[in-house]
């Protein structure tokens, strides 16, 4: 066979392989994805925290008493999901614990805007004081990994309801990483000066600059003794 029909071969079947590519097209609309679709990120229900790798983080509650959170690594698929599985047996022999209930259960979890809207059963509302607080710090500082999530809003059965944040005040609207400030054991956000209501842009609580003062020693001019005139 000569080089020019060698040739001539192989770019028809170039142009073939090209073509049935082109032949796959893009869905005209949006579709359900099937329940074992590995997009879905499917966690088996009775399993428990899952191994500590990923690129993903959720919040966990550190050891010694201190009650701040720390954070440990996931597979950044369905993050919040992973949360409810709560430390694995490597953390929990570290101290690592949970205030979110096993029993808590992810209806959804949706976008509207930079909100990220967090659908759960009853569960969370058996908890109250200190272990409600940490379990919602728990849930929106590990949602706010998410990316492109500004805000939380968490519902129970669909239905919208206040959360204490950091200093048990009841909030409404969507929460933020910065309603607690002093929860995250590390990658603590800096304060900004005027955070934003997620929902309304009413400005939130602002912070003030401490004043400081800077004692200037004083020249040898200024302590010579003053000269006196006879």
């Amino acid at each position: 066979m000569s080089p020019r029909r060698t040739h001539s071969i192989l770019a028809l079947t170039a142009l073939v392989a090209l073509t049935a590519g082109c032949a796959i097209q893009a869905d005209s609309g949006p579709r359900d994805v099937p329940d074992d679709h590995p997009a879905r990120g499917a966690i088996d229900p009775a399993a428990e925290g899952g191994e500590a790798t990923g690129e993903g983080r959720i919040y966990l509650i550190a050891p010694g008493g201190s009650q701040r959170l720390r954070t440990v690594l996931r597979d950044p698929e369905d993050l919040v999901q992973t949360l409810t599985l709560g430390p694995n047996e490597e953390e929990i022999g570290n101290g690592l614990a949970t205030a979110v209930p096993t029993s808590l259960e992810v209806n959804s979890v949706r976008f509207d805007g930079g909100v990220l809207i967090i659908d759960v059963n009853e569960a969370l509302n058996e908890l109250t004081g200190e272990n409600l607080r940490l379990a919602v710090a728990q849930i929106v500082f590990t949602a706010s990994e998410i990316q492109g999530t500004e805000a939380v809003l968490i519902r129970v059965d669909g239905e919208s309801q206040p959360w204490p944040n950091g200093e048990g005040v009841p909030i409404s609207r969507p929460l933020t990483v910065y309603d607690f400030v002093g929860y995250a054991e590390s990658s603590q956000p800096p304060y900004p000066v005027t955070p934003r209501n997620a929902t309304s842009g009413e400005a939130g609580v602002t912070t003030t600059a401490v004043a400081t003062t800077t004692t200037v020693a004083p020249s040898p001019a200024a302590t010579s003794a003053p000269s006196t005139t006879t």
